[in-house]
């Protein structure tokens, strides 16, 4: 089977979900014998040379990457808002020379299959109906995110804007749904979603996999060490931060005053520009190894107030036996089990508590760890998924 991906994000390195989620699939479909050629955008934000890819990977996968422009310029947002009623995250990814590059591509190879990762590449499906079946993988339902960015916004200008973009979106995700063929939600939450919003297209959940190989195992005892990691510059994670250190943090702080939170992740200068660093806290800015990373600590926090798809870092983590406290948003579409795999917290009462067994419960935190990584290891095998939406494929194809 030939299969092109599209995306908007160059997956090298694979540091953050986004990327990880399309690499991992393109080398799944490549360990399961499809012909894999990834066209990707090549922004400022992700910037990376192409020749620089690791050569085992361009071994496998055939990838193109175009140089494209995506920064927010405030004049053609304002226009932007004022006579359009596209989206302006969408309007961002619109580029000539990447449309030049998928015809060239599409002139080159008779493809089976194309995926799209996400909807913000909605303006190129022109460009391939009728050259192959069209699949979209939704990472998320990015109308439900500042949907509920919007409803958390205090300022009401910037409230009103969020509320108009999310209806933008929601307006995108429809018509994207009525021209493509086949698509591919990441957790069954958000399969729901996409049924809510009105489709009768054939579905398939897949969601991101990842190679249990890649990430050791290490006891690192019953002590706790607290971290966060994520980028910095998305809105949602920024937004949790704000919530913990405003809520959570100062409660904890009064209890266990001994207790260190080590934060990681890309463009921390977009967060804390101007803020002070509360207490007890560390920024470790973008670190170099995230696997190195998680595995110096413990105790995984994710606050997350806004939020759809599945948290590969939190994945991540619980492949490497660490014990993660999440928001009931931030773990939605893993389906863990609360207490087993990993622990739900949505209030500064329900972190003490949780805190509180994991510190007078011996054996609680490695044993709590053990049983993600398990969970992980049956779930969210990489080639087990791959091999499921190869499948799905085919059938569609008949």
């Amino acid at each position: 089977m030939k299969i092109l991906i599209l995306s908007t994000k160059m997956p090298w390195p694979a540091r953050d979900g986004g990327a990880i989620a399309t690499l991992n699939m393109a080398l799944g479909f490549a360990g399961k014998n499809c012909q894999v050629t990834l066209l990707t955008m090549n922004t400022g934000k992700h910037y990376f040379p192409e020749t620089e890819i690791p050569a085992n990977i361009r071994d496998l996968i055939s990838i193109r990457s175009v140089d494209v422009d995506t920064k927010i310029r405030p004049v053609r947002l304002l226009m932007n808002f004022l006579f359009s009623r596209y989206p302006y995250n969408a309007l961002r990814f619109v580029s000539k020379p990447f449309k030049a590059e998928l015809k060239k591509c599409l002139a080159e190879h008779d493809f089976d299959i194309i995926q799209l990762e996400g909807p913000y590449l909605k303006y190129y499906i022109s460009c391939i109906k009728g050259k192959a079946k069209i699949a979209m993988r939704g990472h998320n339902l990015e109308h439900r995110i500042w949907r509920l960015m919007a409803q958390q916004e205090k300022n009401p200008l910037k409230r009103f804007y969020l509320t108009s973009l999310a209806g933008r979106i929601l307006n995108l995700e429809k018509k994207e749904l009525s021209e493509i063929d086949l698509l591919v939600p990441i957790s069954e939450a958000d399969r729901q979603g996409f049924d809510q919003i009105g489709h009768h297209l054939p579905a398939q959940v897949i969601p991101t996999g990842i190679n249990i190989s890649n990430y050791p195992l290490n006891d690192r005892g019953d002590s706790i060490r607290l971290f966060f990691i994520g980028a910095l510059d998305w809105g949602p994670n920024q937004e949790g931060l704000d919530w913990f250190f405003k809520k959570v943090w100062p409660v904890l702080r009064l209890k266990w005053p001994g207790h260190i939170l080590h934060i990681a992740g890309r463009n921390s200068s977009f967060y804390f520009n101007g803020r002070s660093l509360p207490d007890n806290v560390i920024l470790e800015g973008e670190v170099e190894d995230a696997i190195e990373f998680i595995d110096n600590h413990t105790v995984m926090i994710v606050p997350l107030l806004t939020g759809s798809g599945i948290r590969i870092k939190i994945l991540e983590a619980m492949a490497m036996g660490k014990t993660v406290i999440s928001s009931t948003i931030g773990a939605a579409g893993l389906e863990a089990r609360n207490g087993e795999h990993l622990f739900l917290a949505d209030t500064p009462d329900e972190y003490i508590s949780v805190l509180e067994k994991l510190s007078d419960q011996d054996g609680l935190l490695q044993r709590t760890g053990m049983k993600a990584r398990q969970f992980v290891t049956e779930n969210f095998d990489n080639l087990v998924l791959s091999e499921k939406l190869i499948s799905f494929y085919k059938e569609q194809l008949k």
